[in-house]
């Protein structure tokens, strides 16, 4: 009892001490640093779509009209992009209030693992946006262009950019932005997960009697079938994303390569070619959990946290190609951006419903892990006493021949 007293208790609230660890305010720091910066970029890429509205439209047509040029669809996209970065890193807030509540905060594994997830996928949200964003064809061409110009219109005062310089100039600062934060969410995230790493388990129970027994047999069910599902989808994920990286690849060697680079082909194929890692990264994390039952409740917050974002990173994939004119004439991306953008909403909606059936079940997929948890414990214990060696009583004949005189 006196050693148990001394043991700290991870699911009792916060002291002030944790409210204001370093921990707290860098994650607290960089989120909030994160949505300020994507509603400024939204409000100012929003506005400029406005006054090119009102500046370029001579026929009257309206931003909200379906036929659009080229450039006025990636403008919208960009704007929607960073609406729904900002709404993503918004709720990063959620999980952050169950750890860093005054009141009801529980700085537990499960809570860490759901933030160090949900913070690593929105950072991978950023990465997607820079990848997008990133112009890749028309790096020469503006090297040209400097090299031609030579600044003869520095002195023009009046100068005002056309629209596809106005677009290029907005996809650079919204690339240089994202990747910025998307490094900071992603090393917050690593720091996170230590930190949960670091907390012991808690929650042991004893499962001598037969109740325990039962609950514990449907937990071990409900891992099962968790892990088949999550079998299916991840591999369902990657053959889909593989097919449309080879598709993506045949059509930019095809007859129109060229004016599919112009539009953004290449973007498209680094894009798959990032979403792939990703996923198979997803997959082996989420095999180790379901499978392998490793990371006890810290995995099991992780599950629940990635399978919700990313879902939401599908969400934003499917937003950033889809075509606003629906097949006009100004179609901007091609078939493989078209099949991009509809394959990733369904898988969005796939793992969003995996997502919310880990939540349903979430007391008793943390059973299971906390049983498997203690099992690795004691069988870990068990066999550190089998490796000690046995202490040998050897008697001094010397020693016993004193005492047999005495």
């Amino acid at each position: 009892p006196r050693v148990a007293a001394m043991v700290p208790n991870p699911t009792a609230p916060l002291s002030p001490v944790k409210m204001v660890s370093p921990l707290a305010i860098g994650t607290i720091a960089a989120t909030l640093g994160a949505l300020t910066t994507l509603i400024v970029l939204f409000f100012w890429t929003a506005n400029n779509i406005f006054e090119a509205d009102d500046d370029g439209d001579d026929d009257g047509n309206q931003w909200w009209d379906l036929d659009l040029k080229r450039e006025e669809q990636a403008e919208l996209k960009v704007a929607l992009n960073l609406l729904f970065l900002g709404i993503s890193c918004g709720t990063l807030f959620v999980p952050m209030l169950r750890i860093w509540h005054p009141s009801k905060g529980v700085y537990d594994r499960f809570n860490l693992g759901v933030l160090a997830a949900s913070t690593f996928l929105a950072g991978n949200m950023l990465f997607v946006s820079f990848w997008y964003s990133a112009n890749f064809a028309q790096q020469e061409d503006e090297n040209d262009n400097d090299d031609n110009d030579d600044y003869d219109d520095g002195n023009d005062d009046n100068y005002e950019m056309d629209e596809e310089e106005l677009l290029a100039y907005h996809q650079k600062v919204v690339s240089l932005a994202s990747l910025i934060l998307a490094l900071a969410l992603s090393a917050i995230s690593v720091c996170i997960y230590t930190a949960g790493k670091k907390l012991p388990e808690t929650g042991h129970h004893d499962s001598s009697n037969s109740e325990d027994t039962h609950v514990q047999v449907k937990s071990a069910a409900h891992m099962e079938l968790f892990s088949e599902m999550w079998k299916i989808l991840s591999a369902c994920t990657i053959i889909i994303f593989s097919i449309l990286f080879i598709v993506a690849c045949a059509l930019s060697l095809g007859g129109d390569a060229e004016r599919m680079r112009e539009e953004g082909s290449i973007n498209l194929l680094v894009l798959l070619v990032w979403m792939i890692l990703v996923t198979a990264g997803v997959m082996i994390v989420g095999r180790q959990i379901l499978n392998e039952k490793k990371f006890g409740t810290l995995g099991v917050g992780l599950l629940s946290g990635g399978t919700l974002y990313y879902a939401l990173l599908l969400f934003i994939v499917s937003i950033l190609f889809a075509n606003p004119t629906f097949g006009g004439p100004n179609d901007a991306g091609g078939p493989a951006a078209a099949a991009t953008s509809v394959a990733c909403f369904f898988l969005s909606l796939m793992h969003l419903a995996f997502s919310l059936g880990t939540r349903k079940y979430q007391k008793s997929i943390m059973l299971d892990a906390r049983a498997e948890t203690d099992d690795s414990a004691a069988a870990g214990d068990f066999q550190r006493m089998e490796d000690e060696p046995e202490k040998e009583t050897v008697t001094e004949p010397e020693k016993e021949t004193e005492m047999k005189l005495v």
